[in-house]
């Protein structure tokens, strides 16, 4: 058994190196052919082929143009002891503080007499906006579960997924204002979060694919769109705080706006990468897919699955691509949590824009330190421990100065930070990667 799997490994590691080298030009076309069908691959090709950048972009702006207008009219029907229920609400969840605070009550202010203000004409207009939007949900859902347009009829069921959203949104601020008063306030909003979150994510789709669509095999999308969304929830308890203090410092109101706007594009962008995640594993014929939906009842009782071909069986991933991707994936989260460090210890360098900006730097780290990082063994200097050693630290410290400076998402302050930087990114780096290395040699 263990020299079956040194085997395996040294046969992963020789691959690796040939591609390295350039000389397994043939290995690497037939690795991108299996990436290329297989289900991450596939996923990935779905999202472009539902154009899912460009919905991801509409959609957000859609929402704080229509959605937003409109949750700020319902909640002008709250009691008046509410307050302002979408300011108080951002505030609370993104637990803003001060003037970014102040900012965000400001631009969703409501008027005591706005319920009063309000005329019929003006409501209808925010009720058709809402539901332009809710169509551009419906158009993305048929893309990714390739279903047509049913006329009149899917007309009607956008209207009706408009109200069950809003209806279903006030579900959800009602139910975390019940669990705000318990103790571990955390432990209670993030199950029910979730709970709330699958049920919106299956029943939106089910009726604005005008019930053609069976709802258990919508059941795994609202569960992955729930998860992710409570995910970056989390996060952006951590990050918006800040980001919002910062442009509203630069900006004033419009930095409020813009916050928020980049805020509901990261959602949009959840919500269209889960949806054809969710699609692909529907049509899936992998037989990991097809267990997991028998084992879960995720499939359509009327509907007869068909059998996958030999060549389907035998598309996608081998067992040592998985692993070589795990490993990749790690050393990119080992990388990332090292520029994270270095942000703390450093006072000089900076990482504004959150999670999102931290993974994207470590990737462009990684690649310069790819392209350059061999400099102190090129360079013609006498093989000492210490003289390698500083110099290793110097184009490191060159090489984070490079990535500030073609990355907006890294600012260094001088060279000395950036030596400084190199250095804590190094340690944490090898700290662990100490850690890391027993899991890696079980993969």
């Amino acid at each position: 058994m263990g020299s079956d799997r040194r085997t395996r490994r040294a046969a992963l590691e020789g691959r690796i190196s040939d591609v390295a080298t350039g000389s397994a030009g043939e290995d690497l076309a037939d690795l991108a052919h299996r990436v290329r069908h297989s289900f991450p691959g596939r996923c990935a090709v779905r999202f472009i082929e539902m154009a899912g950048i460009d919905r991801s972009m509409v959609l957000a702006s859609q929402a704080f143009t229509s959605l937003i207008p409109l949750l700020i009219l319902v909640a002008t029907w709250a009691p008046a002891s509410e307050g302002d229920v979408v300011g108080d609400t951002l505030v609370s969840k993104f637990g803003l503080e001060g003037d970014a605070a102040s900012a965000v009550q400001q631009l969703f202010h409501v008027p005591e007499a706005a319920s009063s203000q309000v005329s019929a004409f003006s409501a209808l207009l925010l009720v058709i906006s809402g539901t332009s939007f809710t169509r551009r949900f419906q158009r993305m859902y048929r893309a990714a579960y390739g279903q047509e347009k049913a006329g009149v009829r899917s007309g009607v069921y956008s209207t009706l997924g408009l109200f069950v959203l809003l209806a279903e949104v006030f579900v959800l601020y009602g139910a975390r204002a019940l669990v705000q008063f318990l103790p571990l306030t955390w432990l209670f909003t993030l199950p029910i979060t979730i709970l709330t979150g699958t049920l919106l994510w299956t029943s939106i789709p089910y009726l604005l694919l005008n019930r053609q669509v069976h709802w258990r095999r919508l059941v795994a999308g609202g569960v992955l769109a729930a998860v992710a969304t409570a995910a970056y929830s989390l996060a952006t308890t951590i990050y918006m705080p800040d980001l919002i203090e910062r442009y509203t410092e630069e900006f004033g109101l419009f930095g409020v706006t813009i916050a928020l706007i980049g805020w509901l594009l990261v959602v949009a962008f959840i919500l269209v990468g889960t949806a054809s995640i969710a699609s692909e594993f529907d049509a899936s014929l992998s037989p990991w897919a097809v267990a997991m939906k028998a084992r879960f009842r995720l499939e359509d009782p009327a509907l007869e699955r068909r059998e996958p071909s030999a060549e389907e069986l035998a598309a996608g991933l081998s067992g040592d691509d998985i692993r070589l991707a795990i490993r990749v994936l790690a050393s990119w989260g080992i990388l990332a949590a090292a520029v994270w460090a270095a942000t703390v210890v450093v006072p000089g360098i900076a990482v504004p824009g959150g999670f999102g900006t931290y993974v994207t730097v470590s990737l462009a780290l990684g690649l310069v330190s790819a392209l350059l990082g061999a400099l102190p063994r090129l360079l013609p200097v006498p093989h000492s421990l210490f003289v390698i050693a500083g110099l290793s630290l110097v184009v490191n410290g060159l090489l984070l100065s490079v990535v500030a400076w073609i990355s907006p998402g890294l600012d260094v302050a001088g060279f000395g930070d950036a030596v400084l930087g190199a250095t804590v990114i190094a340690v944490v780096t090898g700290v662990l990667e100490v850690v890391w290395r027993p899991i890696k040699q079980h993969l």
